[in-house]
């Protein structure tokens, strides 16, 4: 756990601005945005004010026992340090989220879908940098049939996968100042782009190897 002291500060933080704010929040507060950054889902404020730190305490007791029961276990020492920051980078990401929900239901003036996206493209574009260290292993990566099956081809994809991450992370961000529709169809293509990349390119790399 030492490990993940940063996620642990995170963590307190976000319950002790959760007690806080309590008071002051309404009943029902906004929990779930469209597209155009307007609230579609609304949760009672007891609930929906510990649900993000609660869910970061899970995410962290998850990711410190997936090392333990993977059967590919050995190879997370060597990329321990890269596990811990996308660890500690997730963690933070949905730290913001907190922030941004929080803020929204006491009123601040927020572009949700312009802040999430951009703190997703932002995210891609910091694992792009990481995704060639990750080793093999059945829980973190780039998991498709062939890089699962083949640690060269896991290897060869995530080399392409880090430059495809990063791409689509500065890609994301720019999409995020256009207007609803627009921004949901890019959003869409984007993605779609990616996973077709990725997916076939990792079949292609396996068939090489083999």
């Amino acid at each position: 756990m030492r490990k993940y002291v940063f996620s642990l500060i995170l963590i307190v933080v976000s319950l002790g601005i959760s007690v806080i704010v309590l008071p002051y929040l309404p009943e029902q507060v906004a929990m779930h945005w469209n597209i155009k950054g307007e609230a579609d889902q609304f949760w009672n404020k007891s609930y929906a004010v510990f649900f993000m730190p609660l869910l970061m305490i899970v995410m962290v007791a998850l990711f410190t026992l997936i090392p333990k029961i993977d059967p590919k276990k050995e190879n997370y020492k060597k990329f321990s340090g890269s596990y811990n920051i996308f660890v500690n980078l997730l963690i933070a990401f949905f730290f913001l989220l907190h922030i941004m929900m929080v803020g929204y239901n006491l009123g601040w003036a927020i572009d949700i879908s312009l802040v999430i996206l951009i703190a997703i493209g932002c995210l891609f574009i910091t694992l792009g940098n990481y995704l060639p260290r990750i080793k093999h292993n059945y829980f973190l990566g780039i998991r498709t049939p062939w890089t699962l099956a083949d640690e060269k081809t896991w290897r060869k994809t995530h080399q392409l996968g880090g430059k495809v991450f990063v791409i689509t992370g500065v890609f994301m961000i720019l999409i995020s100042f256009l207007p609803g529709l627009y921004k949901i169809i890019s959003l869409l293509v984007i993605i779609v782009i990616m996973l077709f990349i990725l997916t076939i390119s990792s079949y292609v790399f396996f068939n090489r190897s083999k």
